[in-house]
């Protein structure tokens, strides 16, 4: 946001007063930082709920009540919205402000302010979701729209049904695999690390993220991911009978066809 809107007058929050003194610290990085919800929410135009989907809620109710809100936009970049759409958009409305939410499908494994990056939006898909509960929908989703493309990135709008369908496949279910397989290869083979090469440190990156935020993650969206799991199971199955059976015709049709869909990547 600094890079891209200089004028634009950025107040960050953190729960730490070390994580402020950190920001605060960088000259020009943000114009004020504090430990208190209320003293940055205090007359903004925007607010991004940009933590743990577990902690929005007691954020939200840290906004002050005297908070002049008639033209407060609330977002947030949680990774599922049905919840998020139900639960803190309705805490949001009940302070007077407007929630629109959304999802930058952009970030890694790494967290904390050493790792942020100017260019972590750019050409980065986001997915915004709004539920038609109040008359200000339209320019609210054309403001969040107008934000994201300044930081670079594609913009879609879906319901929250669709985007944690959606999500599930592309980000919740990789994830979910990942771990898996860094529990069952790095757990029980003591040597793999030792001399394993890109093609494991590649499939299992995504695992080196943070376990509490994973955790909300995964049961925030249990439904959605439990029935792509059980489809992500059949088809394992399906590969096993086909090494059993040694039928590498079957072997080499599902290869083949793997590599033509993430070519299409």
């Amino acid at each position: 946001m600094r890079e891209r809107m200089p004028t634009t007058e950025i107040r960050a929050w953190a729960r730490r007063q070390e994580a402020v003194d950190q920001m605060t610290s960088q000259p020009g990085l943000v114009d004020f930082a504090s430990c208190s919800v209320g003293e940055v929410v205090e007359s903004a135009d925007l607010a991004i709920l940009a933590m743990p989907i577990g902690a929005m809620a007691e954020v939200v109710s840290q906004f002050p009540e005297s908070l002049s809100s008639e033209s407060l936009l609330v977002t947030d970049v949680g990774s599922v919205k049905g919840s998020v759409m139900r639960e803190i958009g309705t805490l949001v409305r009940e302070k007077g402000a407007h929630f629109v939410g959304s999802h930058p499908m952009a970030g890694s494994e790494k967290k904390g302010l050493d790792h942020a990056a100017a260019d972590l939006f750019v050409d980065a898909a986001v997915i915004l979701t709004a539920d038609g509960s109040d008359g200000r929908e339209e320019s609210d989703l054309e403001k969040l729209r107008f934000f994201w493309g300044l930081l670079g990135s594609r913009v879609s709008s879906m319901s929250a049904q669709r985007h944690d369908e959606l999500v599930g496949w592309i980000s919740h279910l990789p994830h979910l695999v990942a771990a898996a397989l860094s529990r069952v290869v790095l757990g029980t083979e003591s040597e793999a690390g030792e001399y394993s090469g890109g093609g494991l440190r590649d499939t299992t990156r995504v695992s080196g993220g943070p376990e509490d935020m994973w955790t909300g993650i995964l049961c925030d969206n249990r439904s959605v991911l439990s029935e792509q799991l059980g489809r992500f199971i059949e088809e394992l199955e399906s590969w096993k009978m086909a090494l059993d059976e040694l039928d590498r015709d079957q072997l080499r049709g599902f290869l083949s066809e793997a590599r033509r869909f993430r070519e299409t990547l």
